[in-house]
């Protein structure tokens, strides 16, 4: 149920922005939305309560968000709360994501490091990917103590393991099963 709604509402919301041609104007607003509510957990929980009607809720969203997003993004969010889909906001925002990104192209990736890449290194890394995939990679790097070393990149359904935790369980199974 819930993939059936993000997928249509975020399909309704991709049309009507590559129809005005406002792909990276309503890309970066409902960005910006997600990570509100992602953040403030207290407010998501307001704009999903039965408790606090309808017109309340759309009082909020235009004293929120009103001066900061365009019009069609704020009635955008309103109809979610008329039809009682607010609760689904964060995978609609995810999906026309993925779905404005597929259009311009784009293939977001996560690399793993034990410490901080650096902007020229993450820009390396999105060249080469850029190139071996022929799309536009973008790179979020996140770190993770647990790697001891080398990166881990995750995008579409291609893991690229070059971690030193990676390579010792490969060594490791390897192993196992040369010894008896």
């Amino acid at each position: 149920m819930a993939e059936l709604v993000s997928t249509t509402y975020s399909a309704a919301l991709f049309d009507v922005c590559v129809e005005q041609n406002k792909i990276d104007e309503f890309m970066n607003q409902m960005g910006f939305i997600n990570e509100v509510l992602k953040t403030n957990e207290e407010f998501f929980e307001i704009l999903t309560t039965p408790r606090i009607n309808v017109d309340e809720k759309k009082k909020i969203i235009d004293e929120v968000f009103g001066s900061k997003l365009n019009k069609e993004i704020v009635n955008f969010v309103k109809i979610l709360i008329d039809k009682r889909r607010i609760g689904y906001i964060v995978d609609i925002a995810d999906e026309f994501e993925r779905m404005a990104c597929a259009y311009k192209g784009i293939v977001k990736a996560k690399a793993y490091s034990s410490i901080c890449l650096d902007s020229e290194q993450i820009k390396k890394l999105e060249k080469k990917l850029s190139e071996q995939s022929g799309k536009t990679v973008e790179i979020e790097n996140i770190v993770d103590k647990s790697l001891l070393g080398g990166v881990m990149i995750r995008f579409n359904d291609v893991v690229i393991d070059g971690t030193l935790k990676g390579k010792l369980e490969d060594l490791e199974n390897n192993l196992s099963r040369i010894i008896v």
